[in-house]
């Protein structure tokens, strides 16, 4: 399976055989092959995580969605072969999943449907029709033809794997969605509970002209397994096998020319796959806990389509358009899914603490949820956005109430400001002080919790019970997000203690295997703890998104019973939030950041 691009791979240090096979027959041509030190059963469990996993050896795709899967048992407990296998067979109907779909959420369609009737514009079905399918359309092929295929060979195969995936690419408004027969022999030649294995996949296409960009343009390819020899070797069964000169015209291409270099690639994925099982390699990542992947990669696949392209396009910032684009979609299409489970058709609303550039407001409000974004700095990219969810970016800083209910004074020097003194009429001029020498003068601000409380430009976190509060990498918001007492998501990032300082959390050892030996982990691993402490259940998703900071923690649900602490308790125990006024505050007058 292919990357994109010229780069030669790495797995080109195999050398090109290209000749009829000897063991499998002449109808297959040998790629290349290499000798190997691990066994049948590391080789099986490697290639069958890679038929479940191709987004592994193709950059192209996004992953397989199973149809059929059929098991085949021949070893009884005492290592004997029964005379009938047992057999499993699971199939799925994955139609309403893996059938792609470019249409906008339930509550976009609802928001679309008031308008009509609010403006009286009726559209007719033809006209519905043409707005859904739009000018690009998703690329299928044959997708009907879900029956297993089979392939020639000279030894006498058992089927130990029958399975019929749907391959779903990333962008499958360029690449086609097809099915593919993928097959694991056995050849029974047990030795040493070793015995050899032929894995075969074969594309439900009928020429190398319908064959996708991510595809070797072949009729099936073929990985074995040899015990005898201990060599694992890659197989090509070319369309028209039966021709001489097809058989000529496969024998006779470079090395650098495409075809072969996947095979290179897929020979190699196999082995450092296969080597990895023997050596014990488990994976530590858990991802898709919290939403389906099915669900949420379809639900990127549409946002992707919808939006990146404008936001790319009129990116306003000085930072990597590409980066932030298709990191807050992918949150977007997370968020989505998510509140579809927890909330369904319930109203609420949301809240987007440190919103930043506001795309991640930009793309929910389009798609028909309410909410605001609240950040100390405005952003250039607010102007781009549609009066609809400009009106809901809000430049203010955030104060929690529980720091203003005691009346006290704040001082803020605006030593080496860059931005307007006023600060929106939060303070009074007669406030201003001036220090220092008149060649050196340092003006500083006055604030009371009064003033604070009721101005414009600070909000106290003080939201409608039905609110869900997103703090994606929020800084030093990030330990207060479960503090507000609202259902949340938090993408932690840069380590803040609840004054806004910077600090450290030390990860703590426990039975996760996520959590690592970082200070990441130690930050994750603190903020559900803070969370716990007030009574949320939490969950964790590790987000598919283009930051190693993706550790998302959700709370929707709190613990039973009445033992928990209160915010006030909290942040006593954590040393209390002095500072934190100040130091956000003195967010207003510096410039914003590159998130």
């Amino acid at each position: 399976m292919g990357k994109r691009g010229n780069k030669k791979s790495r797995g080109e240090q195999f050398e090109s055989i290209l000749q009829e096979s000897k063991l499998i027959g002449n109808d297959w041509i040998e790629v290349c092959s290499r000798n190997v030190e691990f066994k049948s059963y590391h080789f099986e469990k490697a290639l069958y995580n890679l038929i479940l996993q191709p987004e592994i050896n193709s950059t192209v795709l996004l992953r397989a969605d199973i149809l059929r899967n059929t098991k085949y048992e021949y070893l009884d407990e005492n290592g004997n072969i029964m005379e009938t296998p047992l057999v499993t067979e699971k199939t799925t109907e994955r139609d309403d999943h893996s059938r792609l779909s470019s249409k906008p959420s339930n509550r976009k369609r609802k928001l679309n449907e008031e308008d009509k009737i609010i403006e009286g514009n009726e559209e007719t079905e033809e006209e519905e029709r043409k707005e859904e399918e739009g000018n690009d359309v998703i690329q299928e092929l044959n997708l009907d033809d879900m029956q297993l295929r089979d392939i020639p060979t000279v030894l006498d195969f058992k089927p130990k794997r029958q399975i019929v995936r749907r391959l779903i690419p990333r962008n499958p408004y360029k690449d086609y969605v097809i099915n593919q027969t993928c097959l694991i022999y056995t050849l029974q030649d047990y030795e040493d509970q070793d015995e050899s294995l032929f894995v075969v996949y074969i594309p439900h296409i009928e020429s190398g002209e319908q064959c996708p960009y991510y595809l070797p343009p072949v009729e099936a390819v073929g990985i074995f397994y040899h015990r005898p020899t201990k060599n694992l070797s890659l197989n090509y069964l070319p369309f028209g096998y039966k021709d001489p000169q097809v058989i000529r015209n496969l024998k006779s291409l470079d090395s650098n020319d495409r075809t072969l270099r996947i095979a290179f690639r897929l020979l190699q994925t196999a082995q450092k796959h296969s080597k990895g099982v023997m050596d014990g390699y488990e994976k530590r990542v858990q991802h898709d806990v919290v939403v389906s992947k099915v669900l949420f990669q379809n639900r990127y696949i549409a946002l992707k389509k919808q939006y990146s392209q404008y936001l790319i396009d009129n990116w306003q910032e000085n930072t990597d358009p590409k980066k932030h684009v298709f990191e807050d979609i992918a949150i977007a299409a997370f968020l989505i899914e998510l509140w579809q489970n927890i909330y369904g058709d319930t109203n609420f609303q949301f809240a987007d603490l440190g919103c930043g550039n506001g795309i991640l407001v930009y793309i929910l409000i389009m798609e028909g949820f309410h909410g605001i974004g609240i950040d100390a700095r405005a952003r250039k990219s607010w102007k781009i956005y549609p009066d609809n969810v400009s009106q809901c970016l809000k430049e203010q800083v955030i104060i929690p109430r529980i720091l203003l209910e005691q009346d006290q004074d704040y001082s803020i020097s605006l030593q080496n400001s860059t931005f307007k003194t006023d600060l929106h009429g939060t303070h009074n001029q007669k406030n201003l002080n001036k220090l220092g020498s008149s060649s050196n003068e340092i003006e500083v601000v006055s604030y009371n919790s009064k003033t604070l409380m009721n101005s414009s430009y600070v909000n106290t976190g003080t939201f409608p019970d039905n609110t869900f509060v997103i703090g994606n990498h929020s800084d030093e918001l990030t330990l207060w997000i479960p503090l507000f007492g609202y259902d949340f998501m938090v993408i932690p990032c840069c380590s803040h203690a609840l004054s806004g300082n910077k600090t450290r959390f030390l990860p703590k050892a426990n039975n996760n295997a996520a959590d690592s030996k970082s200070t990441y982990s130690g930050l994750v691993q603190h903020t559900e703890e803070i969370a716990s402490q007030v009574g949320w259940k939490t969950e964790r998703e590790m987000l598919r998104i283009p930051s190693t900071r993706n550790c998302a923690i959700v709370g929707h649900h709190k613990q039973p019973g009445d033992q928990f602490k209160s915010v006030a308790q909290v942040l006593e125990l954590e040393g209390g939030a002095d500072g934190w006024v100040e130091n956000t505050m003195s967010l207003m007058k510096r410039p914003p950041r590159g998130h």
